[in-house]
Order: structure tokens, then sequence, then C-alpha cells
């Protein structure tokens, strides 16, 4: 049996190769994705593009997330490599409406710019484009075999669902008996957590109660290392973490080292489309609420990054009855047009967000955070801490839009423009906070193994 190599190519990034063996591979929402490839000298490549072009000038550093500067760039790697202009062939993919849409969407319309500038300049180019898929409403997957320059564009979530037993939603004591069950966040990272959370903390407290717990520490310092904290300075020491990263960002490497843990006792299933995927997702929304919270002039940092950390952490409790009775449940979701909560209650009795307050107030998080885990699809609902239910909200659901393909949830829109005027938005401001999606969240390095096609 031969085997490929995936390599994932995120929102806002591209790769280029010569005779390679590997699949370059894209989940795509609104964003756009264009394979390129010479199949006379075996080079070829693919970006990953989130917005039509640059929104400011700040944001022109990253000329590989827009269509106008992106595409360009793409193609003169190629040419580098050895790839003539006239002998590459294009195959596009993505700019979709992700549902429920609104009339903003359509006047918005992000996907169709981007695909609009993309194409003329292939043009410019003489570049010949074989396959074009975009537009649509669903989420999909752009592949390109880099051995062959075989393309394909594929729902995300294919039906694989099968007839299933008659599924018996679990009962209020199965729910609580397995909140009993899964394994913790550690009691150190929660004390670190409420520590933080509330200001009352010295570093030297942390780096102590950290020390207690050497599986704790040494999840912290591997994540240290990763690019999302670091990634390019050695960190051998919580000292040297503290004086390299600095006390916030050493305490967000903890919670988030602990938020992982958790999150790994969850499938691949129920509502994680890959192993990992539902902490990549919870990294992703936290890091961008975080921003949302600074660009909107909150003073929500703390809470932004935790709660988007955590404003999931009840699809890890349901999906130990997802993954056993009903696998593949929420994929199926993508091809009815049926409300996501709606579907979690009548199927499970339930949602993820109760079933996470539940989980919150076992673990004496604040009423805020509670509320925030519990009201992240439904913010209008929330009375004690609106704003940042609205930053989780707002960021969850542009995570959802814009960087496919790690999680399950279908994220409702009807919200959104209240989202927008609670935080100080304006509708026209949707490109900008789009923007500033963290795109160097995660490398390609967890690539995975397939069987060849």
């Amino acid at each position: 049996m031969n085997y490929q190599k995936i390599e994932h190519i995120s929102a806002g990034q591209f790769k280029v190769g010569k005779e390679q063996s590997s699949i370059y591979k894209a989940y795509l929402g609104t964003c756009l994705g264009i394979a390129l490839y010479d199949a006379s000298t075996q080079v070829g490549g693919m970006i990953h593009i989130l917005l039509p072009e640059p929104t400011g000038i700040a944001s022109a550093v990253f000329s590989e997330k827009y269509a106008s500067t992106g595409v360009p760039l793409l193609i003169n790697h190629l040419i580098k490599l050895g790839a003539k202009p006239e002998n590459l062939e294009a195959t596009i993919a993505g700019g979709a409406l992700i549902g429920p849409v609104t009339q903003q969407d359509i006047n918005l319309d992000i996907g169709g710019r981007s695909m609009d500038i993309a194409v003329s300049i292939l043009r410019s180019y003489k570049i010949k484009t074989i396959k074009s898929e975009t537009g649509g409403f669903f989420t999909c997957t752009l592949e390109l075999n880099m051995a062959t320059g075989k393309t394909f564009i594929n729902p995300a979530l294919e039906d694989t669902f099968k007839s299933q037993n008659r599924f018996t939603a679990p009962s209020m004591d199965e729910i609580l008996n397995t909140i009993d069950q899964l394994k913790p966040i550690p009691q150190i990272a929660l004390k670190i957590f409420r520590m933080f959370q509330f200001s009352r903390h010295h570093i030297t407290d942390i780096t102590e109660e950290l020390s207690k717990d050497q599986v704790l520490s040494g999840q912290t310092l591997k994540l240290c290392n990763s690019a999302l904290f670091a990634g390019t300075v050695k960190i051998d020491t919580l000292k040297e973490a503290v004086l390299l990263l600095g006390e916030t960002m050493l305490i967000k490497s903890v919670i988030t080292a602990a938020v992982d843990m958790y999150y790994n006792q969850i499938g691949t299933s129920g509502y994680s489309l890959c192993k990992g995927g539902l902490f990549f997702h919870a990294v992703g929304v936290a890091s961008f609420a975080e921003k949302i919270a600074e660009k909107s002039g909150r003073p929500l940092l703390k809470e932004a990054y935790t709660a988007g950390l955590l404003h999931d952490i009840g699809k890890v409790i349901l999906d130990q009855f997802v993954s056993i009775r009903s696998p593949l449940f929420f994929r199926s979701l993508y091809q009815k047009n049926e409300n996501f909560i709606n579907a979690e209650k009548k199927l499970l009795g339930i949602t993820h967000g109760e079933a996470g307050a539940l989980l919150a107030r076992k673990w004496n998080f604040s009423d805020g955070l509670s509320e925030v885990i519990q009201l992240h699809h439904t913010p209008e609902k929330a009375k004690k801490n609106k704003d940042l239910v609205y930053i989780i909200y707002l960021s969850d659901l542009l995570m959802e839009k814009f960087h496919v393909g790690f999680d399950l949830e279908k994220m409702q829109t009807q919200s959104l423009e209240n989202a927008l005027d609670q935080l100080g938005f304006k509708m026209a401001d949707l490109p900008e906070l789009v923007d500033v999606i963290p795109i160097n969240t995660f490398s390609n390095d967890d690539d995975i193994l397939t069987t060849q096609r």
C-alpha cells in the first residue's frame, strides 16, 4: 500500500514544491483556494486566500492572505522553481456563502470579489483554468497531488454516514457521570487560571505551583517552544520562559497546555474533523477573540483569550456519546439545512453550551465565564457580560467561515449585526476584522498520511 503525506494549507498561507510526492490540501469556506501545476516540470503549489485585497498598510506584510497580492506571489515562486506560466494549469475552489446567509453576506461578497481578482490575474499571465467550483453554500476541500498534478474538489463533509441503530439520548445522570469520569483539567492549572483571571498572582507563585506538576510543566515548555508562543528561541526552563516570554504569555501557555490535555479526549467521528481539531479551533478562537477585544477597545484581553479557549469544553462531554452511538451525525447535518444547536438538543437532550456550563460550575469558573460557555451560540440571551459573549460569538463565527477544517459548528449568522453593534463595529468593518484572524497559530508540521488515490 502506498501512502502520501498530506500537507494542510491553512488560511492565509501558500506552499510550492517541485517533484514532490505529497498532497496539498485546503479546507475552504468563504476563503478561496487556487492550485497551480506545471506538468512538464512537476512544479506546483497552492494558496489559501482570505480576502480580496489588503485592508490597510500594516496588512500588506502578509501578502499571501489576499488575492491581489497572493496570486502573483504564488506564480512568481513557481516560476523561480522552473515553471512556465503558459504551462501552468489552475484549479479554483471556495468562495462560498456559508449558511445561514444574510443579505450582508451577499453585499460584502468577499469570496466572489477574491475570485474575480484571482481570475483576472491568472488571465494576465495567460494561465489556463481547467477546473473551477466556487460560490454556492457549502464548504469544500481542494487537493493537489504533487506527484501527478491531478486536483480534486470535494465537499469538506462528504456524507459517509450510514444507517445507525436508533440513538438513545443520554440521561442527565449519564452526562454527570461522564463529567466525573473524564480526565479533568489539572487542579494546578485551574488554580493558576483563577489567579490569572482575577489578577491575584505573582509570577513566583505561578512558577512554584506549576513546578508541582511535571507533566503540565513539560507540556507548557513544549508549547512555549511552539510557533504559537515563541518558536524562535529554545526555552528549557520555566525561569527562561518568564524571562523570554513574559509573565502574561507564560500564564497563557500554561492554560493553553492544560486545555490541550483536556480536549485530547475527543476523537474524530463526532464533533472534530481531525485529531486535535477541537483544540486547534479553540486556540484560534482565543487568539482572534483577544484581537477583537483589543480593536473594540474593551478591556477584556485576558478574559477573551481564556473564554475562547474554553467556550467548547461541553463538546468533550457530549462527544463521548456521539462518537460511540451516532458517529458522523454532525457531519450529516451539513447535507441538510438544519440548525446546529436545535439538532444537538434534539439528539442529545442538551447542547454543548449547557453541558459546558455544568462543567464550568463544577470547576468554580466565574458566572461571567460560565455565561460565555453556555450562550456563545445565542449571545442575545446574555445578561452579565454581553461584551465578552458577543466577542466569543463573533470570533467563533468568523473562524468557522474563514478558517474551515478543524471542528463542526455551523454557527448561526442572525446575531452578526447585533454583535458588531454591541462591540462598536459596523458591517463595513468586517473585512478589517477578518484581516486579523490569526494565520500563524499552526504550522504544517502536524501532517497526516493517507492512502494514495
